[in-house]
C-alpha cells in the first residue's frame, strides 16, 4: 500500500503501531544490559530502603475529622550509611593510659551508665594499671576495667565515667541470629580520627568460635563492625586478629561467672551453723 493514499486515521495508527514496538524493542534491550552490567550497579539501584512516616493532622475546634496522611520516604543505601556512622560515632571510644596519649584500644558504650566493651587483652598487655577514654566530645574521663565478669571472652566490660556528661550516646549491639551472609557491614577503625571502610559478611561463626568475618579488614584493636541501620556486629580483638585482619570477635556483654560452686559449702555452714 502507498503510504501517500494513507488517511488521517491510518496515519495515526501507524505511528502508534512503531511507537508501540519501539517501546517494547528498547525494554528487552534494557532487560539484556542490566543481566550483563557488574554487581556494584544492580547493588546501587536495587538497594533503596524505604520507610513510610505517618503524620496524623489534630482536629480542630469544630470537631473536624482527623486526617491522616501517610507518605514514603526513600532513602538511598549512601545517605543511611552516613547517618548511622555518624550515630554510631557518637559512642566510640578511644582508651589511653593514665596520662598518656598513646592509643591503646577503641572501645564503644553499649549503654547510658558509661558500660563499654573492647579489647581486654590489648589493655592487659598496654603495662598500664590505670586507663583513661576519650570520648566523642573530646572530653577525657577515667575507665575502670569491671572486675566481675567472665575471663573466657576476649571483649572484656569497662566502666567509662561519662557522669552527666552528653558527649556520647550509647550504641546498639545487633543480634547475632539475624546476621547474613552478604549483609553490608561498615568498619569504623583507624589509630587517631576514625576511618570508615565497607564490606559485606563473608563467613558466620561456628559452633566452636565466636568470631566472624568480613571482607573489611582491620589491625586496631576494638574497631568495629556495623550494620548498616547502626547497631554493632563485633570488634576486632587481638584472639580475632590472630585468624587475620579480617576476623572480629562478636560484640556481646561476656557473661558474668556463676557462683554455684561456692553454694554446697554455704549450704553446709548454713546446717553445721544450725545444727549448733
Amino acid at each position: 500500500m502507498d503510504l501517500e493514499q494513507l488517511t488521517k486515521h491510518q496515519i495515526i495508527l501507524l505511528t502508534l503501531l512503531v511507537s508501540f514496538m519501539t517501546s517494547i524493542a528498547t525494554g528487552i534491550v534494557t532487560v539484556s544490559l542490566m543481566d550483563q552490567a557488574p554487581p556494584g550497579v544492580t547493588r546501587t539501584i536495587n538497594q533503596i530502603v524505604e520507610h513510610t512516616v505517618e503524620e496524623v493532622v489534630p482536629a480542630t475546634a469544630t470537631s473536624a475529622p482527623v486526617t491522616n496522611t501517610v507518605k514514603t520516604v526513600v532513602v538511598k543505601d549512601d545517605d543511611l550509611a552516613a547517618q548511622s556512622i555518624a550515630s554510631v560515632q557518637k559512642g566510640i571510644i578511644r582508651i589511653v593510659g593514665r596520662g598518656d596519649d598513646k592509643l591503646i584500644a577503641r572501645g564503644v558504650i553499649v549503654d547510658t551508665k558509661g558500660t563499654a566493651i573492647t579489647d581486654g587483652a590489648a589493655l592487659a598487655a598496654s603495662g598500664f594499671s590505670s586507663f583513661e577514654a576519650l570520648l566523642a566530645s573530646g572530653e577525657r574521663v577515667p575507665l575502670t576495667i569491671q572486675k566481675t565478669q567472665s575471663t573466657s571472652s576476649s571483649i572484656t566490660l569497662v566502666s567509662v565515667a561519662v557522669g552527666t556528661s552528653t558527649g556520647f550516646a550509647a550504641v546498639a549491639v545487633a543480634d547475632p541470629s539475624k546476621l547474613q551472609l552478604g549483609q553490608s557491614v561498615i568498619r569504623i577503625g583507624g589509630t587517631g580520627t576514625d576511618i570508615v571502610g565497607e564490606g559485606i559478611i563473608a563467613a558466620l561463626p561456628i559452633k566452636s568460635s565466636n568470631e566472624i568475618e568480613a571482607s573489611v579488614s582491620s589491625t586496631v584493636p576494638g574497631s568495629l563492625i556495623m550494620t548498616l541501620f547502626g547497631e554493632v556486629v563485633g570488634l576486632a580483638t587481638t584472639d580475632s586478629l590472630t585468624d587475620g585482619s579480617t576476623f572480629y570477635t562478636l560484640a556481646s556483654l561476656p557473661p558474668m561467672p556463676t557462683q554455684t560452686a561456692a553454694l554446697p559449702d554455704a549450704a553446709a555452714a548454713s546446717n553445721s551453723a544450725s545444727g549448733s
